[in-house]
C-alpha cells in the first residue's frame, strides 16, 4: 500500500510540473523568452539544479542558458566546447535520458575538474529518430539527479520541443548528420 501511494505521488507530482510548465509556455511570446521559463521552472522544481537546452541547427547547434544563480561557474561557452553538432543530435536522437557516463562514452570533452563536480543527465527533445535537441540538467555532485526528478523533466520534453519547432521551423528541415 505504502508503494502505491509513493507511485501515486511521483506521478501527481510530475502531472502537476507539467501542468504548471505548459500554463507558463502559453503566455511566451518569443523562443528565447519560452527557453527562460523552461530553465526556469526546471530550477524551481527540481531543487538545486540548473538546466541548459541545446539544439540543432543547419550550421551547428546552439545553447541557451537562462540567468544563474550558480555565479558564472558554467557558462555557454563551456558547453559548447563540451559538445558536437553530432553529439547534441546523437543525444536528441535517443528514446532514453542520457547519464553524465553516456555523455562521455558519445564524446562529451568536459575537463576531468568538471565532472567530478556535477551530476548531470541529458533528456531528449527529440521525435520518431529526428533530433532537435536536449535538456541538460545538472547540479553538484554531492546531491545526484533522481530518477523521479529527470521523469518530470523527460514529461515536459515533447511541449518543449515543439515549442523550439514552432519558433525555428528551420530546425525540422536541417541536414541529419550520420550517427
Amino acid at each position: 500500500m505504502v508503494a502505491a501511494h509513493e507511485h501515486f505521488s511521483h506521478n501527481l507530482s510530475r502531472l502537476s510540473f507539467a501542468v504548471s510548465f505548459y500554463e507558463t509556455l502559453l503566455k511566451c511570446g518569443g523562443l528565447e523568452e519560452a527557453l527562460d521559463c523552461a530553465v526556469m521552472l526546471i530550477r524551481k522544481h527540481i531543487h538545486q539544479a540548473s538546466a541548459a537546452v541545446f539544439w540543432v541547427d543547419s550550421t551547428g547547434f546552439d545553447v541557451h542558458l537562462a540567468k544563474s544563480p550558480d555565479l558564472g561557474q558554467v557558462e555557454k561557452a563551456h558547453f559548447q566546447s563540451w559538445f558536437s553538432r553530432q553529439m547534441v543530435q546523437q543525444i536528441g536522437q535517443t528514446n532514453r535520458i542520457s547519464s553524465l557516463e553516456d555523455m562521455l562514452q558519445m564524446g562529451l570533452m568536459a575537463p576531468p575538474s568538471a565532472i567530478r563536480t556535477l551530476s548531470a543527465a541529458a533528456v531528449p527533445l527529440g521525435r520518431l529518430g529526428q533530433g532537435v535537441g536536449f535538456i541538460l540538467v545538472y547540479r553538484a555532485a554531492e546531491r545526484p539527479l533522481l530518477a523521479e526528478e529527470l521523469s518530470r523533466i523527460a514529461a515536459i520534453a515533447p511541449g518543449l520541443r515543439e515549442t523550439i519547432l514552432s519558433f525555428k521551423p528551420d530546425i525540422a528541415k536541417s541536414p541529419q548528420t550520420a550517427s
